[in-house]
């Protein structure tokens, strides 16, 4: 409240200044009060999930909180250029050819499982698809390639455009915590069918041994795995993962870094692994 009424007053200061502007302050002013008021109401009903100890009821709250953002994109001009301000929960990613942005979040349920939301909007076509999943990524196969109807459910952080312009292919950096289990990490390929729905899994990633859609990171839940986009060095970076002691070989909530490094070299619209990478220079790479 207080912040609302010092940009009132900035507003008031300007406007007496220059009152030829006034349409243009208004429209300034006005788009400040849409961002706060669609921050506090995304805020109040991530706060309302996270007290909530009744599943149902969370469940309740996010179709809430899914209404509030559809809302908000459906009356809101510049989706791609601006975040939403002021906003833990909720992660908001858009590439640099600024087409699509992805909305994402999660809602804990039992079993340390979750429900992901994912909103895409789509500014060629000016729509909004909304998704749903709740398998999460550890029985996510990675040369599946998966439909809107059968999202399986991740946080996605990052995004970044690859390949032809014209196909509208990225690659996202996707994340599914589990703080009983296992923890896990996507490098995804999401691109749009015919009819301008979301596909996610395509074959250019280039292993020793196959061509993969898509690459999944399992690890213990008490770890934490580095995955990140380096811009400079065209390539997607990540902690290699080895299980604590060889008698965990395949029993992932026992994986972590192993304090070695592997990449994906982005290379004519494909992805090619490269093992055992040196982070201290560059020139090595």
């Amino acid at each position: 409240m207080k912040k609302l009424i010092m940009q009132l007053i900035q507003f008031l200061k300007l406007l007496i200044k220059y009152p030829k502007s006034l349409l243009l302050f208004q429209l300034i002013f006005i788009g400040q009060m849409n961002f706060g008021q669609t921050a506090g109401e995304i805020n109040h009903y991530f706060n309302m999930i996270a007290n909530e100890p009744d599943e149902k009821e969370r469940l309740v709250y996010n179709d809430s909180l899914t209404n509030t953002i559809i809302s908000y994109l459906d009356s809101h001009e510049d989706i791609t250029g601006t975040d939403i301000p002021g906003i833990k929960y909720l992660g908001q990613i858009t590439p640099s050819d600024s087409i699509i942005k992805i909305f994402t979040w999660n809602i804990p349920v039992s079993g340390g499982n979750n429900v992901f939301n994912c909103i895409i909007y789509n500014s060629l076509s000016d729509k909004n698809i909304l998704l749903k999943g709740e398998k999460g990524l550890a029985d996510l196969e990675t040369d599946a390639v998966i439909h809107s109807n059968d999202w399986y459910g991740s946080l996605y952080y990052d995004i970044q455009a690859v390949g032809n312009e014209e196909e509208m292919t990225y690659i996202l950096l996707g994340f599914d915590p589990d703080n009983i289990y296992m923890n896990a990490k996507v490098i995804e390929i999401l691109h749009f069918d015919e009819e301008g729905k979301p596909v996610f899994g395509k074959k250019i990633f280039s292993t020793k041994n196959r061509i993969l859609t898509r690459m999944i990171f399992k690890y213990s839940p008490l770890a934490t795995m580095m995955l990140k986009v380096d811009p400079e060095r065209s390539m997607i970076i990540f902690d290699h993962l080895s299980p604590s002691s060889p008698q965990f070989e395949g029993q992932y909530t026992y994986y972590g870094p192993d304090f070695s490094y592997d990449a994906l070299e982005i290379k004519d619209g494909k992805l090619i692994l490269v093992e055992d990478i040196d982070l201290r220079n560059k020139n090595k790479q």
